[in-house]
């Protein structure tokens, strides 16, 4: 289904995304790849299997760009600082990381970055595709990245001002060698019938190298929007900009009462035959998605805003992809999805 600049197409294996990609996709010698690894919950993260697909559907050297996550572990890791345990709440008081470079505690943050890539199978896809990670958290802290000036020069000559100085030292110097080159935001189709799905656009607020953003979010979230559209810009004003929204196996459910429960919320998931959504304005693939999502674009924050900076997307686009979901979504068992408001 072509929707504008924005295709919708059923994907069961490589051949079938290789043909739906084909002549949209901006493909440079080196491709950047941001997968959705916040956290390792059922169907709540970009699988090895998703991203392998796309990088056997793609002919280019790839890079995988991500930073730390605190909720990205086995469980078994608390973090205490002066006897108080860091939290979000926490995080939200005390925006400063340097406690993280105390008593061995990034070691440890280390250790459980390797475990995710090892247990769940992407140590081996990047191997086989011989393939470079990228976390964007070591080399911001590290002191590897581009001078904040330059970047901030170069965003503003093309987009309003952040709202903060600091997104500004967040390129590392690894990506910049690259610019020009097409960055991939690889999203999960995640949220159905909730009110703040997390699609493309959303993907990039992982690019921040704190590895939990509670103060980017700010006061019930509201510096979230602001922080997600500034690691756009950021991000926009060094590559091509690529938005892949996938469901190859399945997608979430926002429901209070489904299986999977999170610290943010409970969600269900549902098995699906396959498909994604992709196109070069990340704002127009996540407002389709969101019409696939039975979620109203207009009431998410990061599109409503991102279309001042990105371009408008398409209302009859939007209602097409919303009648023609069932051709891409089972239906979902009647679910209450007027309960639903987490994502």
């Amino acid at each position: 289904m072509i929707l504008g600049r924005v295709s919708v197409d059923k994907v069961r294996g490589v051949d079938d995304l290789k043909r739906s990609l084909r002549g949209l996709l901006p493909v440079s010698d080196t491709v950047i790849v941001k997968p959705n690894w916040y956290s390792p919950h059922p169907a709540n993260y970009t699988d090895a299997h998703a991203l392998g697909l796309l990088m056997d559907a793609v002919d280019a050297r790839f890079i995988v760009a991500e930073g730390y996550s605190l909720d990205r572990q086995d469980g078994s890791l608390k973090y205490k600082v002066d006897g108080e345990e860091v939290d979000w709440r926490w995080l939200m008081r005390h925006p400063d990381w340097d406690w993280v470079m105390e008593g061995g505690r990034l070691d440890l943050l280390r250790a459980q970055d390797r475990w995710f890539l090892d247990i769940h199978g992407f140590t081996d896809v990047i191997d086989e595709h011989d393939a470079e990670y990228v976390n964007v958290t070591e080399e911001i802290w590290m002191g590897r990245a581009l001078d904040p000036a330059e970047a901030k020069e170069r965003v503003e000559s093309r987009y309003p001002l952040a709202h903060t100085d600091r997104v500004y030292g967040f390129m590392p110097l690894k990506l910049a060698e690259h610019q020009g080159s097409t960055l991939i935001s690889l999203g999960r189709v995640k949220g159905y019938g909730g009110a703040y799905p997390s699609l493309t656009m959303k993907n990039l607020f992982g690019l921040i190298p704190d590895p939990m953003r509670s103060w980017w979010h700010g006061q019930k979230d509201n510096r979230l929007t602001a922080s997600i559209l500034d690691a756009a810009k950021l991000y926009a004003s060094y590559f091509r900009l690529y938005g892949v929204c996938e469901a190859f196996r399945s997608l979430t459910v926002s429901d209070p009462q489904g299986d999977v429960k999170t610290p943010w919320g409970g969600y269900a998931v549902r098995e699906v035959e396959g498909f994604a959504v992709h196109g070069s304005n990340l704002v127009e693939v996540d407002a389709v998605t969101c019409g696939l999502l039975e979620v109203n674009p207009d009431k998410v924050g990061y599109i409503t805003e991102g279309e001042k900076l990105f371009g408008p997307y398409s209302r009859a686009q939007y209602h097409r992809a919303a009648e023609e979901r069932h051709r891409f979504i089972p239906p979902l068992g009647g679910l209450d999805l007027k309960l639903k408001k987490s994502c």
